[in-house]
């Protein structure tokens, strides 16, 4: 971890060295003698688009709107009608429109999400997806699993929206990534430089409430074979309660290179460090306790053409996450007791190698074996300013591997008949191995463009490396996770796609739950695979768009989440929750925006530490809005309000979110 004096180094040194990027392309793009011929270029574009199907597909010029498609379903670009799947893409100009800020803040409109963030900025933010927990939905970056925290749950508190493209949100339960697929996947599809004829960058900044100031720089483009997609952002903030200032510096870059027709090797990278402050709840609160994590990963990938019905694709990604924590263990009345700090390392090496055999015109088949190992160290010791550490303790040191082959089919035996199967297993260095399995199968009428979809799947969900060996709240002898979920769904569009409601079906049956129980010979909580539980419930979504200038999208989802050993209803999983979206441009350079949500019937751990028991949690709504007013190809100006009807509301019991906020900004782009 770094000091503050060489962390605000770090972070404009940053904006400097992408500032300084944004120049360079253009000036190549438009003074480098080297600067292929008009012929050329077009040999070029064609070159590429030979390999889209091998790899992402490459990013259309900044003002269209892009195709959209869902690769976290099938590890294959495709329309999401195609997949036999409840899936959700945020794209771009969905991004751009809403004036979404972060990730989580984009899954709070998707339905089946409980995006629940312990209160502020800058603290950990869950996703619990159709009921399951937090470790049972998979996070990955253009298909690279993200290294999860201790609980093997992906916190999306730091999680910003440099560089990209959309977030594709699959809810069906799938099993070609491997574990933690109960919930399914969400998946960050960056942006590329590949197929632009200029450079397109931009610097903005905002500013607004609770001394909120962020800075944002970003650069794509194309010169000759070599592309590029960079991008920088500085965010600093300092809330109402005490201790609850956060910082968090974000670099994201994607390197390609066309070696050939048939060949594009590119390198994705990434460096992140966040700093906050951690209150507690308001009724226990801590103004020492103070967290900084710190995340960098670079991950090369080569896709390849080997013949006309034979694509490959292999990347390796290295991802290194660290945490410092730090307490003075201040008490309400002033006692301070001994100071601890926590140094908290993960390192993730992943390989993965993805084969496609088109059999026929209307058959694929995908095969391929993934590998990871993970290694954790977290160390705790007194953090005395003056004297020696006079205690160390290493409370968790082991280094876990996995290897898994899975083979997938897709056949389409009628034009907008696809029946999908898929088969994985995954063995695994430090407990039982798992095998998982999907059937699926999705039509679209011709004849009034129905889509109806089905599937049933088994997943599982390992357990997390603080369940087992996390001493002495741990159980090295613990099992995997089982689930049998299935699915059933239908879409209909309407007034010649203007209006488009759906509805879907689903049921998630979970085995060898892990539950907590209470060990009276050491009193610690350990774990232990005897509960079971179901999620069920159904998700209604209505998207219309009844003329050019106006979108809405309207969604509701029902939702029982049992513990069916306590027979309790599970925490953080509202019954009842509807979101809305709509974006109206009433003139050509304007776009107004508002979203909301409301969440209803939720369950909830009582704040106070004495009482061990679930509670019945307020119910709440929450209001934002925007305004965007593109002066100009090179200016534009916004507003946005958070939280409009200033609720006072909690997403987790004692921890207020906060309150009505304002912010504003500019961005440049040239």
């Amino acid at each position: 971890m770094q000091s503050n004096s060489r962390r605000d180094w770090f972070s404009h040194s940053l904006l400097v060295i992408i500032l300084i990027s944004l120049a360079v392309p253009a000036w190549a793009a438009t003074g480098s003698t080297t600067t292929p011929p008009a012929k050329t270029k077009t040999k070029a574009k064609t070159e590429t688009k030979s390999t889209a199907k091998a790899s992402t597909p490459a990013a259309p010029p900044a003002d269209q709107i892009p195709v959209v498609y869902v690769t976290a379903a099938t590890r294959h670009a495709q329309s999401p009608d195609t997949t036999a799947t409840s899936s959700t893409v945020i794209t771009h100009d969905d991004i751009e429109k809403n004036q979404y800020i972060s990730v989580a803040q984009a899954l709070m409109s998707v339905p089946g999400l409980a995006v629940v963030p312990t209160g502020v900025p800058g603290q950990i933010t869950s996703v619990f997806s159709r009921g399951t927990s937090s470790d049972m939905t998979l996070f990955t970056i253009d298909g690279r699993r993200q290294a999860p925290g201790l609980d093997g749950a992906y916190d999306f508190a730091n999680l910003t929206l440099d560089n990209v493209d959309q977030i594709e949100v699959v809810r069906t339960p799938t099993d070609l990534l491997g574990g933690n697929t109960t919930g399914g996947v969400i998946n960050l599809v960056t942006l590329s430089g590949r197929g632009l004829d200029r450079p397109v960058s931009s610097v903005s900044f905002e500013g607004g409430s609770y001394d909120t100031f962020r800075e944002t720089a970003q650069s794509r483009g194309a010169v000759g074979n070599f592309d590029y997609a960079v991008s920088g952002s500085n965010e600093d903030s300092d809330m109402d309660r005490p201790n609850e200032d956060y910082r968090n510096t974000v670099y994201r870059g994607n390197f390609g290179y066309q070696v050939s027709s048939d060949v594009y090797v590119d390198v994705h990278s990434g460096y992140s460090l966040a700093d906050a402050g951690n209150p507690n709840t308001i009724y226990t609160p801590d103004p020492s306790a103070h967290q900084q994590t710190e995340d960098w990963f670079i991950s090369p990938e080569v896709t390849a053409k080997v013949t006309d019905f034979y694509t490959t694709k292999l990347f390796y990604n290295h991802d290194e996450q660290r945490q410092r924590a730090n307490d003075l263990y201040s008490s309400p009345d002033g006692f301070s007791i001994l100071p601890l700090s926590t140094l908290l390392q993960i390192d993730t090496d992943s390989v993965d190698w993805q084969n496609n055999f088109q059999i026929a015109r209307n058959w694929q088949i995908t095969a391929g074996i993934q590998s990871d190992n993970i290694s954790v160290n977290q160390y705790t010791y007194v953090n005395d300013y003056d004297f020696p550490p006079v205690m160390n303790m290493t409370t968790l040191e082991n280094s876990l591997f996995n290897i898994g082959g899975y083979v997938a089919s897709q056949w389409e035996p009628v034009t907008g008949l696809n029946v999908l199967s898929s088969i994985r297993d995954d063995q695994y260095s430090d407990y039982n191995g798992a095998v998982s399995w999907r059937q699926a199968v999705s039509y679209r009428v011709p004849w009034t463009q129905t889509v109806v979809h089905a599937s049933g799947s088994s997943t599982y969900t390992p357990p997390s490396q603080q369940d087992l060996y996390y001493v002495p709240y741990n159980n090295p002898n613990l099992k995997p996770e089982t689930s049998l979920g299935w699915e059933a769904g239908v879409a209909q569009p309407l007034l010649k796609g203007k209006l488009t409601p759906s509805a879907t079906y689903f049921h998630n049956d979970i085995t060898n739950y892990i539950e907590f129980i209470f060990n009276p010979m050491d009193f610690s909580d350990k774990p232990f695979n005897v509960g079971h539980a179901t999620t069920d419930g159904v998700e209604l979504d209505l998207k219309a768009q009844p003329f050019d200038q106006l979108a809405l999208d309207l969604n509701y989802t029902y939702l029982d989440a049992m513990d069916d050993s306590l027979h309790t209803r599970l925490a953080h999983r509202p019954r009842n929750s509807l979101n809305f979206t709509a974006v109206w441009t009433p003139l050509e350079p304007l776009t107004l925006s508002m979203g909301g949500s409301w969440v209803a019937d939720r369950m909830d751990y009582d704040p106070d530490p004495a009482v061990m028991t679930t509670v019945r949690a307020p119910d709440y709504f929450v209001l934002r809005a925007s305004a965007t007013w593109k002066i100009n190809r090179y200016l534009s100006l916004w507003i946005r309000g958070e939280n409009l009807t200033d609720e006072h509301y909690q997403p987790v019991l004692g921890y207020p979110a906060l309150g009505a906020a304002g912010y504003g900004g500019l961005k440049i782009s040239f």
